[in-house]
């Protein structure tokens, strides 16, 4: 009851000094009405209790005054209530109690003085000074014990003494024994001494225990101890708490001073708020020695000193065990702006927290000579320090097994996150550095140093700088992913027994002298970094001319490839037609320029791959299923692949088309021959042969330019409309599509990758086509076959001797022939053999088939369809044709568009060269109009040869433009196309003609 009522009366008090409302919820958290007043009973919540205070303050007064004098202390004990007044400086002898019914408050006009011994005090009092006087408002002779309220406001001490004296100080209260505080609250408001203890000053030893707590706002002094001075030991126990707020002095310990010991135990708690010094301590002060242990708590919030320790200075050692101490935003003018430590700092288990605190010297958060710690459990804290060196903390020497963090601390001149500048050696157990920087040093500056784990996460630029560094396992992380820094690592003798990985840097150097020791795990580089060559060491940035692209690699850096379009140290790309393989970076040469498109290093979504989709391997030259999609070789070259379709219907689809292109073309030739008989030849049959023959060399000259890099970046619709339709002419008339055979046999099981089951499957159509045919007539089925599947057959057997080189023949580049049955001069004579015997054979057949006998009184009409439309001086010229049809589809097949452009055009040339030469002198028709068309054919492919010979050579010139050469590729596409267009308007009139003239009646 009576401690309720002393909790009330200070309540009131306080109330009156700072009528605040979070100092009024403050205090009525910590108070329990239980007064017997009816008025207490009703003051049931917040609310009411303070309309009660205030009640009882406008009272107040109304009640009588009570003047203190030397008989007032009655038996040792002296029971207070109310008002009471001291009017002038009293010294009281004897009294050993002092007790205080609730409200009762003391003016005093003169210093109080107990003298004689021990006080102890209980219920609630307070003390209010109305004047300045030269001495503390209370002056305790020997020992005080507190159980019950005490508050001191407005106590200003004046008192100077010419020579030093322990016995000098306290602004409000001076105690020259030791004060015991059991409980209850005793509080400092405004107070202030020229001496030591602003609030309180006690000579002997301060103990609290019991929950009790102590409260200093706004006091100060001109020495130490701007709230508490104890010249022995503080100790505190039993969940005990001491607050200074806003307080202030003149030498050490801004709000509080401890000349010896300062003991924390069973969850106590000291705290600064906005307290500052002018020397060092500006929240606490402590000359020997501070212990925490079991759970206690020291904590400096925005504190500051002009010397050493801008939270919490300690002379000696600090010893922390399974407690806490946390200082934010505090700064000091010289070394330690969290905490300095003069001697050891002993870390046994809890939180050792440091933020936003800054030194203007060493340590940001901590300066410790000694640092030590064997837990592993242990966490110290840093984040947001910073100072001239060791922008975290500032050690001589450090033994931690726990783990430090130092977070975004940083340093002016060197040790961004932590610095230890003494010979002995430091070990960490798991020391974490973020963020920190410096312009040396940005995590680490050190002697001799062992780290058991490290991390550095965006620390960089010069990381660690150590005479001897050993570590057993290092990780580095940037998490900003814009721009990739550097980090450095230097030390005269560098162990690290881990990998180290460098991929997210741009660099990481290992700095150490020639002839010192080094010794790491592997160093695992990112793009544009590779392992350099020594003195150098780390993970260096590739210089110029040279690139590393790989996204991990222990390797160097190596040689810009030759024709890359461009090369960095982290990026390349090949100019079309170039490829790249294996982690050498081999140049090379692919034979089929539109597989290689030009790829960047390293492939990036958005980027170019070094083979188009579906090919690869060295030069791009296999097929590859992708995308779960299947390419295999197609028919227009050895070189290039196509895609097979999905489905049954697809399959269906493209079989079809295959066999009724080759069907078609069959039928025609075949019912011109039947019709040919003793009638004359037929101008219709004359132009459907001078169309194949055309188409054969038009589809080879449409496909090499359609290969150019100019053709290929076309992208308007009537361009590609228009080659699509030149293409799909050239095919069709020359009876070879540009799709994949290998692709047919696929769908029906035969995964035919080798070029005889595409030879056996067109020997076998022709086969099956000429025997249905030769139920009617075997020579007619012979002709027709040899016309139109002949070239076909041949050219298969050139695409066997297709080679091409990857590399340059002048650098060692082998021909490789990866066809050929057998090796090389084996293989090309099998080849070339089984060529020659064929085309002699057919050959020999085809003419055997055109001699015709005089005695024979009806021309077979095979024979007819082979020579009546000539005269008869050059009856056999059909062979001509059949020749030149065979001797251009050897040419496309076996010097492939992508990889021979320019030699096959000389060849189509000479071909076609030839025949118009040949038709120029004979003219073998009987018809001049056939002549002047099968010339006008001819000259019109000599021309679209000389334009598609004049479309490639530009490509590689330095003064080409991109309108002349899409000039020339539209004119050739439009040219093939209004040919072949025409021609076929020509056979359909021709035999609307012949078909009238059959019907007219003779």
């Amino acid at each position: 009851m009576l401690a309720a009522g002393a909790m009330l009366t200070y309540a009131i008090f306080t109330l009156l000094a700072h009528p605040c409302d979070s100092m009024r919820d403050e205090l009525l958290a910590k108070s329990t009405l239980e007064v017997g007043d009816s008025r207490a009973t009703e003051a049931i919540d917040a609310h009411s209790a303070i309309a009660f205070l205030e009640d009882a303050v406008v009272e107040a007064p109304r009640r009588s005054v009570t003047v203190l004098n030397e008989d007032s202390c009655q038996n040792g004990t002296l029971n207070l209530e109310g008002k009471v007044l001291v009017d002038k400086k009293l010294t009281l002898e004897g009294c050993r109690r002092l007790h205080g019914e609730v409200g009762t408050e003391v003016t005093l006009k003169g210093p109080l003085e107990f003298e004689g011994g021990d006080l102890s005090t209980s219920g609630d009092l307070h003390f209010e000074a109305v004047e300045v006087f030269q001495q503390p408002c209370v002056r305790i002779g020997g020992n005080l014990s507190t159980e019950g309220h005490l508050s001191f406001t407005n106590c200003h001490s004046t008192e100077v003494t010419e020579v030093f004296s322990l016995e000098s100080g306290g602004g409000a209260l001076f105690v020259k024994g030791t004060l015991r505080q059991e409980e209850g609250v005793i509080a400092f408001h405004d107070c202030s001494s020229t001496s030591s203890g602003g609030g309180v000053y006690v000579l002997g030893e301060l103990q609290q225990s019991g929950a009790s707590a102590m409260h200093c706002n706004n006091c100060s002094s001109q020495e130490r101890g701007g709230g508490v001075y104890v010249h022995k030991h503080l100790k505190q126990s039993g969940a005990s708490a001491m607050h200074c707020n806003g307080c202030s002095s003149k030498e050490n310990g801004g709000g509080v001073h401890v000349f010896r010991h300062l003991r924390q135990s069973d969850h106590s708690t000291m705290q600064c708020n906005n307290c500052s010094s002018e020397e060092c301590g500006g929240g606490v002060y402590v000359f020997r020695d501070l212990q925490q242990i079991n759970g206690s708590a020291m904590r400096c919030n925005n504190c500051c000193s002009k010397g050493n320790g801008g939270g919490l200075y300690v002379s000696h050692s600090v010893q922390q065990d399974d407690s806490t101490i946390e200082l934010d935003g505090c700064s000091s003018g010289k070394s330690g702006g969290g905490l300095f430590v003069g001697v050891d700092y002993n870390y046994t288990a809890g939180k050792a927290i440091f933020r936003s605190c800054t030194a203007a010297a060493d340590g940001g958060g901590l300066y410790a000579h000694r640092f030590m710690s064997q837990a592993r459990s242990a966490l110290a804290f840093f984040e947001n320090c910073t100072a001239a060196r060791g922008g975290g903390a500032h050690f001589g020497s450090t033994n931690v097994a726990g783990k430090m963090e130092f977070r975004k601390c940083r340093a002016e001149e060197a040790g961004g996150g932590v610095r230890i500048d003494g010979l002995e050696g430091s070990s960490f157990g798991h020391l974490l550095l973020k963020q920190c920087s410096a312009p040396q040093a940005s995590g680490l500056q050190g002697r001799n140093v062992s780290i058991d784990h490290l991390e550095l996460v965006n620390t960089v630029d010069k990381g660690i700088d150590a005479a001897s560094l050993t570590i057993s396992k290092m990780s580095i992380e940037v998490e900003t992913k814009a721009i990739k820094p550097d980090i450095s690592i230097e030390a005269v003798h560098l162990l690290v027994e881990s990998d180290i990985d460098c991929r997210q840097l741009r660099q990481c150097e290992l700095i150490i002298p020639a002839s010192a020791q080094l010794d790491v795990g592997n160093l695992t580089c990112g793009l544009g970094a590779g392992i350099p060559m020594p003195p150098r060491h780390g993970c260096i940035e590739c210089p110029e001319n040279s690139t590393q692209v790989e996204n991990s690699t222990h390797e160097q850096c190596k040689p810009c490839p030759t024709g890359a379009s461009f090369c960095y140290a982290a990026k390349l790309q090949m100019e079309p037609g170039m490829m790249l393989q294996g982690a050498d970076l081999e140049p090379l040469h692919c034979p089929n320029k539109a597989a290689c498109p030009g790829g960047d290093l390293p492939f990036t979504e958005n980027g170019r791959r070094m083979c188009e989709k579906g090919y690869g391997g060295p030069g791009c030259v296999e097929c590859r299923e992708e995308e779960g999609v299947s390419y295999l070789m197609a028919d227009s070259s050895v070189l290039a692949c196509a895609p097979c379709a999905h489905g049954t219907s697809q399959h269906l689809l493209q079989w079809g088309a295959f066999l009724a292109q080759r069907t078609f073309l069959f039928g025609i030739t075949a019912a011109s021959i039947l019709r040919a008989g003793n009638e004359d030849a037929k101008g219709s049959d004359v132009f459907i042969n001078q169309l194949m023959a055309f188409t054969a060399v038009s589809k080879t000259i449409v496909a090499a330019v359609m290969n150019t890099d100019t053709a290929q970046s076309v992208k308007t619709d009537v361009v590609r409309s228009l080659y699509a339709l030149a293409s799909g002419l050239s095919e069709f008339g020359s009876g070879q599509g540009a799709g994949s055979t290998h692709c047919l046999m696929s769908y029906v099981g035969l995964e035919a990758t080798e070029l005889y089951g595409v030879h056996l499957l067109d020997l076998a159509i022709a086969t099956v086509l000429v025997l249905i045919l030769s139920l009617k007539s075997f020579p007619v089925a012979l002709v027709a076959g040899l016309n139109c599947f002949l070239p076909t057959i041949l050219a298969d057997f050139a695409k066997y001797a297709v080679c091409y080189r990857l590399k340059e023949d002048a650098l060692g580049g082998k021909l490789i022939c990866k066809h050929l049955p057998f090796e090389k001069e084996k293989g090309f004579a099998t080849v070339l053999i089984s060529f020659m015997l064929v085309f002699a054979t057919a050959l020999l057949v085809w003419l055997r088939l055109s001699r015709s006998s005089s005695d024979e009184e009806t021309v077979p009409c095979y024979k007819a369809f082979l020579t009546k439309k000539y005269v008869k001086v050059c009856r056999y010229f059909e062979a001509e044709r059949l020749v030149r049809k065979v001797l251009l589809a050897t040419a496309a097949a076996a010097l492939p568009t992508a990889t021979y452009p320019d030699v096959q055009m000389t060849v189509l040339t000479v071909i076609t060269g030839t025949s118009l030469l040949l038709y120029g002198i004979y003219q073998p028709y009987h018809e001049p109009e056939w002549n002047w068309s099968e010339l006008a054919l001819l000259v019109t492919a000599l021309m679209l040869i000389s334009i598609a010979s004049t479309v490639i050579s530009n490509e590689i010139h330095w003064d080409k433009t991109e309108f002349g050469q899409k000039t020339m590729i539209v004119g050739l596409g439009a040219t093939v196309s209004i040919v072949c267009c025409g021609i076929m308007m020509k056979i359909g009139l021709e035999v609307w003609r012949e078909r009238r003239s059959k019907a007219a009646p003779d």
